[in-house]
């Protein structure tokens, strides 16, 4: 049988090769045919029907399983599960178990000692955090990005007490330009054009009236 560049063997039907196509027959170990390295793999058998004289089917190819000749065979699936119960002591808290620190001997351990190696980082004996690692980043965009460019002083802040005018800055209902509005409010449904709203009295209040005649034309 020729072999090829890589040093395998060439399975190449040629003249005068002894390799067969049956896979179905037993041939001498001499004799290549399809399946002849599983024959290989097969052996040692401890019974090989295919040369003895009396063939007797009753009995097994393989007295062990694997590479066990002693005869003891290894538990089965259910046997290996069935037998975790026994490891659950192993998993069971210790009372003679003693910590290395508790609440008596915290206050004398000192962990910042010098080890000759690194405190922090690659290296390090005890893992730590960032200093920062609890820091909160509280600042939002608008606050970063969008500052005044001047400085300045804020306004005071008002008293509880400090009287809300805001309501009379507020845009009213006109009652002469938006007549024929949607917005129509009162219980008349003719035009109101007394003049009178709401935020009247704020308004007022907020805005002194004033004499628009100068004193000079009086």
């Amino acid at each position: 049988m020729a072999t090829g560049i890589t040093g395998l063997p060439d399975y190449i039907e040629r003249k005068g090769s002894l390799f067969l196509r049956s896979n179905h027959m037993n041939y001498a170990r001499a004799t290549l045919n399809s399946n002849w390295h599983q024959a290989r793999e097969a052996e040692p058998k401890d019974f090989d029907i295919s040369k003895t004289e009396r063939r007797d089917l009753s009995k097994a190819t393989y007295k062990r399983i694997g590479n066990v000749t002693d005869g003891s065979l290894p538990n089965t699936t259910y046997q290996d599960h069935a037998a975790q119960v026994s490891l659950k002591k192993d998993f069971q808290e210790q009372a003679t178990s003693k910590p290395m620190v508790n609440l008596e001997t915290f206050a004398h351990t000192n962990l910042d000692r010098d080890t000759g190696h690194p405190q922090r980082g690659f290296g390090s004996v005890l893992p730590r955090h960032h200093p920062e690692y609890n820091k909160h980043h509280l600042e939002t965009t608008y606050g970063a990005d969008y500052f005044p460019p001047y400085t300045y002083t804020p306004a005071p802040e008002r008293p509880p007490d400090f009287p809300d005018n805001s309501w009379s800055y507020r845009k009213m209902h006109s009652q002469f330009t938006d007549t024929t509005d949607y917005r129509r409010v009162g219980w008349n449904t003719w035009a109101d054009e007394s003049g009178v709203y709401s935020n009247t009295v704020a308004k007022r209040t907020v805005f002194q009236p004033t004499n628009t005649i100068p004193e000079r034309l009086e």
